[in-house]
């Protein structure tokens, strides 16, 4: 058995409506003319603007920008060209065109775009500080460190800067470097979510209190963000604070109720630390229902069934394990006990 653990990050984008208690013709008038004002397409904002304006090259970017979100990437690569052929000496056309390559997996062509931004401006801060990066996603440490270094002698207040840093040096198993690279993120930015999730992560895994803290602040920011209520829950299961880890993945289920990791985690609390086998059958269930291929999943739930007296439901789902992981050994050596 073992704990799953979340290794993702999640942008979430909140949108507030507010409507008027009033009520009569004159207040619908007035919702609708807000509602109007809600709807508003940005893409389509942006392509009235060049029709309007065709040889305005930031507002290709705006929209190639648009385009990478919604991942439209052929569609934006179209504008970032355009963009360039008008204007090739602006650097940021180059660095959004790294971006494109990027999300596209393809480092060598982003380190390609991002050379012909800092071949136009060599201080130019946001290309630097995305070549950095690259040379993070690409393990090439000792470069990174350069190039950071570089972004800081021509801003010291970079919290982004000292961002990179510390993942480069948390890599390099460097710990208290981290730390120090992830204290100054934050004291330069007390937004920074990120650097309080790092944060988090290395003091749980010193099972240092101040973990508490640092998953606090990074839920106050991001409030419908699961992740620091996931790692929070955990760090509680691990110290054995099993009510304040139960409290904290009940509250991602408010959130985001099929979260496999959350109803795993439920399952494995209920499982071993409290022993209510017929709650954990039902949470192993739910993981299965929503990710058919969890194998831990069903192995955790043939354990429960075992627990149980349950042999003929234990050995159906240990044999559905090893369907999915061959090699299970926990579930090769169940079935040979059960046999």
């Amino acid at each position: 058995m073992r704990i799953s653990i979340l290794f993702l990050s999640s942008l979430l984008i909140f949108l507030t409506l507010v409507s008027c208690g009033d009520t009569g013709t004159e207040n619908k008038e007035t919702e609708s003319l807000s509602s109007n004002k809600q709807v508003i397409d940005p893409l389509a904002e942006i392509n009235q603007m060049i029709s309007a304006n065709s040889s305005d090259d930031q507002l290709y970017i705006a929209r190639a920008k648009h385009y990478l979100s919604i991942s439209e990437i052929d569609s934006a690569f179209r504008d970032i060209f355009v963009a360039i052929d008008i204007n090739d000496l602006d650097p940021g056309h180059f660095t959004t065109l790294s971006d494109a390559y990027l999300v596209l997996g393809k480092p060598d062509q982003c380190k390609e775009a991002l050379d012909k931004a800092l071949a136009i401006d060599p201080e130019n801060i946001p290309a630097s500080q995305k070549m950095a990066e690259l040379y993070l996603i690409v393990r090439d440490y000792e470069n990174t460190y350069k190039v950071v270094n570089k972004v800081l002698q021509l801003d010291s207040f970079n919290p982004s800067a000292y961002y990179i840093r510390g993942l480069a040096q948390l890599e390099q198993t460097d710990t208290l470097a981290a730390i120090d690279a992830f204290k100054m993120t934050v004291y330069q930015d007390q937004d920074f979510f990120d650097a309080y999730q790092q944060l988090g992560i290395i003091y749980s895994a010193m099972n240092n209190p101040l973990a508490v803290e640092y998953f606090n602040t990074a839920i106050n920011l991001q409030a419908e963000n699961i992740l620091p209520y996931y790692n929070l829950g955990l760090y509680y299961q691990e110290s054995g604070q099993i009510d304040k880890a139960l409290s904290n993945y009940q509250m991602i289920l408010e959130i985001q109720p099929d979260d496999v990791n959350t109803l795993y985690n439920l399952g494995y609390v209920n499982l071993v630390y409290i022993q209510d086998f017929e709650k954990a059958i039902d949470y192993f269930t739910r993981v299965i229902e929503n990710a058919p291929a969890y194998a831990e999943a069903y192995y955790n739930r043939a354990y429960t069934y075992e627990m149980l007296g349950n042999k003929n439901m234990a050995v159906a789902d240990y044999k559905k394990t090893l369907e999915i992981k061959t090699n299970y050994t926990k579930a090769i050596e169940a079935l040979n006990r059960l046999d």
